[in-house]
């Protein structure tokens, strides 16, 4: 597992052999919510929706970082 960002009350994680399509979870106190990297689609809601939120803006300004290390962890054989 990548952390790839962590703020205050939220992270930004990619799990090695994860499923398609390419996505990041959002982790806060109260829940989790996975986001697609491609349009930033939210794909399951459980975190806290301003956490969620600023997860979002972060995750706008670093989305290939975000699909580099998807691409890194989850390398098909």
């Amino acid at each position: 597992m990548a952390t790839v960002h962590s703020d205050r009350n939220w992270k930004i994680k990619i799990y090695p052999d994860d499923h398609a399509p390419p996505h990041f979870h959002v982790q806060t106190p109260d829940g989790e919510s996975l986001v697609e990297i491609d349009g930033l689609k939210v794909l399951g809601k459980g975190a806290e929706p301003k956490a969620l939120k600023a997860a979002l803006a972060w995750a706008s300004q670093h989305a290939a970082e975000l699909q580099q290390v998807w691409d890194e962890q989850n390398r098909r054989n």
